[in-house]
Parts: structure tokens; sequence; C-alpha cells
């Protein structure tokens, strides 16, 4: 029952604003500031009137009112109005309040949650926040030199003075506590909003458009890498080269969407088999360049001959087109040369060495 009865106060408070031009952050804040300071304020309102302090009750009621309207005026898709009554209403509050009892019972720690939630409306230009948050200070000021300049008054009895401030810290508390979690949820969103739009911009400029695979730029990079983990730590690593034969004539024959077909399913082969053992990338045209980290070289051999052979046995089906197609890969170990470049040729070479040789093969010596 309560936990059914929570869960309906919750879809009240988080509800959706109607109108894409409101601020459905605000609106919430606003709601939940509003409801803690109306809760507080009944039972505050409830303690007055039982204490004789009739006029402290009635300040209660009244801001209750004024607080009341604002909770309508957030479902009635005026929240920025809404936003100037609760700080109209709370500033009447404490000014009344401040003169005709105390400064020293904490009224005053509510302009500062007004700020917070003035800064909050992104509606508001920061030049007008900037003056809003001078015309507070002036307000404070003001506040204070009222306080030295007006007659003493009567002093409260103990009872009522410790409600009162309590209350007032609770209020405060509360309000400080909902605008923290509004603020670092935007916060968090907006972090999340840069870490996509990041990652999509790392994509755009490391990933091949047509395979999805790292290109030129993001391998060199990642080779760079193996180069220095093996300077420092000794981790071997092996470098081939592929290509795919007689794709020219794939193209030529059954046209470039065949082409295209070819490429993005040999690079899900690629990417699929390379997950646990290296990195792929596209390395121009049909050529791919694959990386095989931490093993020995004649694995990585073996690896490469098998991918071969996996490749070999794959059918590229394609409307009503089927194709079995080969691939041909040089080798080398980056331990064998000292030298990205070099190891980069060397694979190349080997690669070359096997396409007039016959292709269909992976060539790992010279």
């Amino acid at each position: 029952m309560i936990s059914s009865l929570w869960k309906k106060l919750k879809e009240v408070v988080f509800k959706d604003v109607g109108r894409e031009s409101e601020s459905n952050d605000l609106s919430v804040l606003l709601r939940c500031m509003s409801l803690v300071q109306i809760l507080i304020l009944l039972f505050m309102a409830v303690v007055m009137a039982y204490l004789n302090e009739i006029f402290l009750c009635m300040s209660c009621v009244f801001l209750i009112g004024f607080l009341s309207s604002v909770l309508i005026l957030t479902y009635e898709d005026r929240t920025v109005a809404g936003m100037y009554i609760f700080i109209i209403a709370n500033h009447l509050f404490i000014a009344v309040s401040s003169l005709l009892t105390a400064w020293k019972h904490f009224y005053t720690p509510m302009v500062l949650i007004c700020i917070m939630l003035f800064f909050f409306n992104v509606r508001v230009s920061m030049k007008v926040k900037v003056y809003y948050a001078i015309a507070e200070a002036a307000f404070v000021i003001g506040l204070l030199v009222a306080e030295y300049l007006r007659p003493a008054n009567p002093a409260m009895s103990m009872v009522p003075e410790a409600v009162l401030i309590s209350c007032n810290v609770l209020c405060c508390i509360g309000c400080v506590s909902f605008e923290a979690y509004s603020y670092s949820l935007k916060y968090t969103k907006n972090e999340e909003k840069i870490m996509q739009y990041n990652k999509k911009l790392e994509d755009m400029v490391s990933r091949d458009a047509l395979t999805g695979l790292w290109n030129r730029r993001a391998m060199n990079e990642h080779l760079s890498l193996l180069e220095n983990n093996y300077r420092k730590h000794q981790k071997t690593f092996s470098v081939a080269i592929m290509d795919i034969d007689f794709f020219k004539k794939v193209n030529d024959t059954y046209g470039h969407g065949m082409g295209d077909f070819v490429l993005k399913s040999l690079s899900a082969i690629l990417k699929d088999y390379m997950e646990e053992r290296g990195s792929v990338a596209r390395w121009g045209g049909e050529e791919f360049l694959l990386t095989f980290e931490g093993g020995k070289f004649e694995n990585a051999v073996k690896e490469m001959d098998r991918l071969r052979d996996r490749i070999s046995l794959h059918e590229f089906a394609f409307k009503d087109v089927k194709l079995h197609l080969t691939v041909t890969g040089g080798i080398e170990d980056y331990a064998m040369v000292d030298s990205v470049d070099a190891v980069i040729t060397k694979a190349d070479e080997r690669l070359y060495k096997g396409k007039t040789g016959g292709r269909n093969r992976v060539v790992s010596v010279d």
C-alpha cells in the first residue's frame, strides 16, 4: 500500500511538462522544493497555532498558499511564472519574518536557494542572472541593516524559537538537497552527451565507413602502442597484410554492390576471428592489416593460415549471386625488424610474393 502510494506520488511529481518550450527539469525541481516547504510549513503552522504564535502561524499559511499556486502553475506549463512566484513569496516571508522576529532564526539561507533556482533556469541570460545575484546581495544587506536599526522586539520563548529555527533549517536543507540533486543530474546528462558525442567523433575519424573496421589512421596509432609495449615490456606481435584475390573481377562482373557486400562480409569474419587474437583494419581498397599480439610468430602464421582457410570455405551470397573467394597474405614478426614501417614493408613484400606465386596462401618467409 505504502509503496503503491509512493510510486503514484513520484509519477505525479516527475510528470513531464506538456509543451516542448517548457523546462521539465525546472518544473520537477520547483515541485519538489515546494512540497518540502509546504510539508514543513504545515507542521510549523500547527505548532505555532498551538503555542499561540498567531503571526508566525498566519505567515506560514500565507506562504503555503503561494507555494500551492506554484505547484499548479508547473502542471499548467507555466513553469517560469511559478519560479518567480516561488522566489517572490519566499522573499516576502524572509523579509517580514526577519524584521518581526529576528535575523538569527535562519531565514536568509533561503536567499541562496532562490539564487541557485534562478541560475538553474536556462531561459534566462547569464547577464540577468548576475544582476539578480547582485540584487539578492543588496536584499540581504538591507535586512541586516534593518536588523540593527529597528527597535528591539520582545524575545520569543525557547520552545517556539527552537521549533522555528529547526523548521527553517530542515526547509533549507531539503531544498538545497533537491537543487544539488538536480544540478548533479543535469551535469551527468551533459557529461554523458559529451562522452557519446566524443565517441561518435572518434568512431568517425577512426572507423572505415563501409566495413566498420579501424581505418589506416587508427591502426597506425595501435601499431605505435604495440611498438612501445614491445620496447618497454617485450610484448611480441606480428603484422600481416591480407588481400582479396581477383577482387577487381568481382566488381567488374557483378557490380560494386556485390563488391561492397564482399568487403563488409569479409570484415565481419575478420573482426570475429581476431577478437581475442589481435586487431584488424581496412588498410586500403581490398587490403586488410592484421596484428597478432602476445604470441609466438609460428603461432601467428598458423592462425593466419586458418583464417585464410575459413574465408575460402565461406559462401558470399548476395541477391542471386553466390561466390567463393580466396585471400593471400604476407606476415612478419616485429622482433625480426624492430620497426613498424619495416614490419609493414616486409609483410607487404611477402603478400606480393604470395600473389605472384599462385595466390590463396600465407607467406611467412622470404
